[in-house]
């Protein structure tokens, strides 16, 4: 089971979340890094396989976007006091599970001291944080990568120096980023 879970709001973070799986699938190996969508298979209880890759996860990454404790559900209420919200599940179980909870504050996103959090994460107001900038975001994802390369085992065959290479191209309407120069994401 992956050793790197991330944990993001849809509509809120989603993108980064994709990025980060990318640029740590590089370095870590893509079956270290869970991201629901790309690792649950069509028609698999999506429950109990969120909450197996939470408990097996060494670390949470929980990418705080701007919106990520205003956001609301469909009741006009916070999701993060919803009981089933998956955001604030998945972080209870890594607390409870015992993994790393590491929240990734995106660009002007505010750290959460003083956020009114439920019991069961309030523990995430205490946690260290990391950045990740869209005006910094090469020099951001080799900062994650080296702070996770200390408690994450990394591929055996990657030799290189940790770093992960990100560029944007045009190509035509759509964005090509790369990692490490090899693998292409969201053509």
């Amino acid at each position: 089971m992956a050793k790197i879970f991330v944990n993001y709001r849809g509509g809120d973070g989603q993108n980064s979340a994709d990025l980060l799986k990318y640029a740590l699938s590089e370095k870590f190996g893509a079956d270290e890094v869970f991201l629901a969508p790309n690792m649950i298979k069509p028609g698999s209880d999506f429950e109990r396989e969120l909450l197996r890759g939470v408990r097996a996860c060494e670390v949470l990454l929980a990418v705080v976007g701007p919106n990520w404790l205003t956001a609301t559900n469909a009741a006009g209420a916070r999701a993060i006091e919803a009981d089933g919200d998956w955001v604030r599940r998945e972080i209870a179980e890594a607390f409870a599970s015992g993994a790393r909870v590491v929240p990734v504050l995106l660009d002007n996103a505010t750290r959460l001291t003083d956020a009114a959090l439920p019991d069961d994460i309030e523990r995430l107001r205490r946690c260290q944080y990391l950045r990740l900038r869209h005006a910094d975001f090469q020099s951001d994802l080799n900062r994650i990568v080296a702070e996770l390369a200390k408690y994450v085992p990394r591929r055996e065959d990657d030799q290189d120096t940790g770093r992960v290479t990100m560029r944007a191209r045009a190509s035509g309407h759509s964005r090509v980023y790369q990692a490490g120069g090899d693998m292409v994401v969201n053509e």
